[in-house]
Parts: structure tokens; sequence; C-alpha cells
């Protein structure tokens, strides 16, 4: 119970008993001392060895009520180190009562001496033996608060030593809890990052794209008017060829004369072409609906976009991209 008590009113960072006690606004509460060394070692922000949140000087405060709990708890524990004096009286008087009770079960002696030697309870017989010849021999009533002593020793390490597993649990926590905190925070800014890589890639996308259907535009438009320019030829020729065949299908002479007279002639006088000179040629030839019309070939070409557009976006993206500091 007192060990236990002992252990409220320890400093965290120096494991020593409060000295002039500091309560920060987490509850944490520390020597001043300690607190301040802490806070001038601190990189940034200073925050609680315990919860690890933030503070400044502004916010600590005295603990009375500690200080007092701290100077009542050392009168206490003096107290109590002198009644543990008095109690190793008190053991001896019960070990010797204890061994009043205590029979040697090989002579049925009372066991009244321990063998240094062998570390056991023995008879006055069992010293006079052989098998005890030559060893160190104490009354057990003063071996034994030797032998407790030894134990508080060991007691008293392990409670500093448990002390420091708690301190090295915590701060082990303490790097969990900043390992996880960072973890979220590279997260958050690899996701940010891949967003602007995104949001890059969305604009190039548009921008080739609007690029695309403008140059469509621009060729689909001299490629229409073409066509439309051979549409309206092919349909003139169609509509001549029409009737000329329908004045050819005439069977009374009389009546493909009069179409003759009438249209004939001169359509089909409109149709030939005319050579001058001596060297006129004597056969008789037309004049094409399709002269001077070509077909526009397909010419659509967007270059490294076409090609590598893949390496060319990636070049470009690598020129917008600003490495973090």
């Amino acid at each position: 119970m007192d060990a236990q008590l002992s252990l409220q009113i320890k400093c965290s960072v120096c494991l020593g008993d409060f000295t002039d006690p500091v309560t920060l606004p987490c509850e944490h509460s520390f020597c001043r001392q300690c607190i301040t060394v802490h806070m001038q070692t601190s990189r940034g922000v200073a925050v609680c060895p315990e919860c690890r949140r933030p503070f400044t000087e502004e916010d600590l405060r005295t603990s009375r009520l500690l200080r007092n709990i701290t100077e009542a708890m050392r009168k206490h524990l003096t107290v109590q180190k002198s009644e543990a004096n008095s109690e190793d009286v008190a053991i001896s008087l019960r070990v010797q009562e204890v061994l009043n009770e205590l029979m040697c079960p090989e002579h049925n002696e009372k066991l009244r001496l321990f063998c240094e030697t062998d570390q056991v309870l023995i008879c006055v017989i069992c010293r006079d033996g052989e098998k005890h010849r030559g060893h160190i021999f104490k009354p057990a009533n003063e071996a034994a608060p030797i032998k407790k002593d030894s134990v508080r020793d060991a007691l008293d390490f392990l409670s500093r030593d448990n002390r420091e597993l708690v301190v090295l649990t915590q701060r082990q926590s303490d790097e969990i809890d900043k390992t996880k905190e960072k973890s979220g925070l590279i997260a958050t800014q690899i996701s940010s990052q891949f967003e602007e890589m995104y949001q890059f890639l969305r604009k190039r996308k548009e921008e080739v794209e609007k690029l695309v259907k403008s140059e469509e535009k621009k060729a689909l438009e001299i490629m229409q008017k073409k066509q439309c320019l051979i549409q309206r030829r092919m349909m003139a020729g169609t509509e001549l060829e029409v009737l000329i065949q329908s004045a050819v299908d005439i069977p009374e002479p009389d009546k493909f004369l009069q179409w003759w007279s009438e249209k004939g002639y001169f359509v089909t006088e409109g149709m030939k072409q005319r050579e001058i000179g001596e060297n006129a040629s004597q056969n008789i030839k037309y004049h094409s609906y399709g002269e001077g019309l070509y077909v526009i070939p397909d010419t659509l070409f967007f270059g490294p976009y076409e090609t590598h557009l893949q390496f060319f976006v990636w070049k470009e993206m690598l020129r917008s991209i600003k490495p973090r500091r």
C-alpha cells in the first residue's frame, strides 16, 4: 500500500518525489524545474510528457494541494521507515516464536540456527554433524532480518524497474501515436498530389480534345465545300443525261427532229468543246462536268500528340511539378 502511495508523489520526468509541483491544463503534474527544462529542450510547441497535449509557460499552475500531499507522504514514509526498523525487532521475536514451534525432522530438536553455507534452518545437533562440518552459522533470529533486508532490496529494485517500464511503455505509445499521425498526414499529402496530377491530366485532355475538334472542323469545312460542288455538277449532268435519253427514246422521226430543232441542237452544241485553228481535231469532244474537280484527301495530323501523346504530356507534367519541402 505504501509503495503505491509513494508512486503517486513521483514526477514522471525525474522519477523522484515532486519538488515545487505544477499542474498542466491536461491535469498532469510535474516538478517545476523538470517541466521547465522539458519546455526549453522541446522543438517547437511544448507538449505534455504524459499525453502529448500542447501547453505554454502561462499554463503552468502551482499545485499547493499536491505539494502538501507530497510533504505529508514524505513524513508518513519516514515514520513508516522508522516503524520498519522496529518491525525488524518484532520479526526477530516472531521468528523466535515460530522457531520454537519448528522442529528438526531428523533430530526432533528446535530449529534455532541458520546455516549460511547451505541457506537452511538447522538444529544444534545438525550443526555438529558431518553434513554441516566447517559451515558458517547464525542464530535464526539474527539471520531473518538480514535476509528480509535482502528481499527488500530486490523489491525496491523491482519497483524502480517497473516504474521505468511504465515510462518506456508510455514513450513507446507516444511513438506509436506519432507514427499513426505521420502516416495519416503522408496519406493525405499523397492523395492531394495525385489529385493535382489528375487535374493536370484532365485539363490537358480537354485542351487536346478541343484541338482535335477544331482541326476536324477546319478540314471538314474545306472537304464539304468540295463535296457540294461535286454533287451540283453530278446533278446537272444527271438531269442532262435523262433529257437526252428521253430524246433518244422517241420512235417517231418527225417528233425527234422537232425536239432537235427546239432543244437538241442547242443542248448538244453546248456540250461540245470548241477547237480553233487548222489543227482542230475532227473528233467531237465534250465538256466534262467533272472538269477541274478533285478529291481533297484526309490530311488531318496532330504531330507528337498523335504519335507520342503520353511522352509529350509526361514532359509537360514534369515541368509543372514543384518539389514539396
